[in-house]
């Protein structure tokens, strides 16, 4: 259409409805040819200057789709890794594992394992010892005890520490070693043996301790600005990763409503259970506190004679284990062992012959091969083979 008065916005209009099209002209748009006084201004380039156009074109293109087709991202390197720690460590490590790893180089690329001790006096530890390059050729059989604390149980994988004198400790927790389901939690291994759900990945829980940690009013300005400003930096990424924040209060509560029994420990324990046929698991003949008095008499025994009389109670229990794994009740052995577990390293030899058998009657082989290698090397300071690694090297 010749004469139309060209819009006063041109190429960058960004009005494309039909009607203001036909009624106005944009020059050096795609929806109009240039009019013929523009065609004079701007000449069309030769066809030699064409060709080379289209060349450089052609090479922008090529090597932007090599870069694409190269590129990887942060997590997807380290999946070799992953595999590597599946093979060391029995289990496989959730998503969030990487990805915090990946938030971790961001912030320390030299020493992303101690980002977390100046505002929490938390070190990453276990299977990011792989990521760090430390583990490479060490057995199964070392690994598995890497950073276990004397009351861990082979559910759980420890992967931060504390470098306080009362043990503390995190790490992942799953009932099933083939499954990617954990919790985060924490236990202080030279006050107790009981465990406290932090979070549903190491996102929410590390925030949950920021958090908690900020509510103290005795913090100076400084420190406080630098506990607010990790916590700030954990959330938006957490935002960014969709990661589930719910904090431990929920979690504890849906957690109560799966497990079958609390055992000693406290985060309890969940098998398989059939309710139609009422098979998987039946409860302790003794409550906890039945059962830890039990314990503690046989522990503080110290007259062999009467160590019998004592253990009487115990085998009575033991006995209701053995008829309860000939029914497929396997859940009651592993409350047992694990309580026996708990409670020291007084009863050993009941460990090694309830627990074991239990994780294999529940398809659980990865933890009777943990809790084998625990027991045999059970100590109160927890195994670092990096650090005899590095003394050695």
């Amino acid at each position: 259409m010749a004469g139309k008065p060209v819009c006063k916005y041109g190429a960058s209009c960004y009005r494309k409805n039909a009607e203001h099209l036909h009624a106005f002209s944009h020059p050096l748009t795609a929806k109009e040819s240039p009019s013929p006084s523009s065609q004079e201004e701007l000449p069309e380039s030769p066809p030699a200057a064409k060709k080379a156009k289209k060349e450089e074109d052609g090479v922008n293109i090529q090597s932007n789709t090599e870069i694409s087709s190269s590129f990887v991202s942060p997590s997807a390197a380290l999946e070799p890794c992953r595999k590597q720690i599946k093979e060391q460590f029995l289990v496989d490590m959730p998503d969030d594992f990487t990805q915090f790893w990946d938030f971790c180089k961001s912030l320390d690329s030299c020493h992303p394992e101690l980002v977390l001790m100046s505002s929490l006096h938390l070190e990453l530890v276990g299977p990011f010892h792989v990521l760090r390059g430390q583990l490479t050729g060490v057995p199964w059989q070392q690994c598995v005890l890497q950073d276990r604390y004397f009351y861990d149980p082979p559910e759980l994988v420890t992967v931060l520490r504390s470098d306080d004198d009362r043990g503390f400790h995190l790490g992942y927790f799953r009932d099933d070693p083939k499954s990617l389901d954990c919790l985060v939690v924490s236990n202080s291994a030279n006050v107790d043996c009981e465990f406290r759900i932090e979070g549903c990945n190491l996102f929410s829980a590390v925030r949950f301790l920021l958090k908690n940690k900020l509510q103290d009013k005795s913090i100076k300005k400084t420190k406080r600005q630098e506990l607010e400003h990790i916590e700030s930096l954990i959330k938006n990424k957490a935002e960014e990763l969709h990661l589930d924040m719910q904090e431990p209060k929920g979690l504890i509560t849906k957690r109560n409503r799966t497990i079958n029994a609390k055992c000693f420990h406290k985060i309890g324990l969940s098998v398989p259970f059939d309710k139609s046929t009422e098979l998987g698991y039946r409860p302790l003949p003794v409550t906890d506190g039945e059962l830890r008095k039990i314990l503690d008499r046989i522990a503080a025994c110290t007259i062999e004679a009467k160590r019998p009389s004592l253990m009487e109670p115990l085998q009575e229990i033991v006995t209701y284990v053995l008829f309860a794994n000939d029914e497929c009740d396997y859940g009651m052995g592993l409350e047992l062992g694990l309580d026996l577990f708990m409670h020291g390293d007084q009863f050993h030899s009941l460990v090694l012959t309830l627990l074991p058998l239990a994780y294999e009657l529940l398809y659980r082989d990865e933890y009777a091969r943990i809790i084998k290698e625990h027991v045999n090397h059970r100590d109160r300071t927890p195994l670092n083979i990096c650090a005899t690694i590095n003394t050695v090297n």
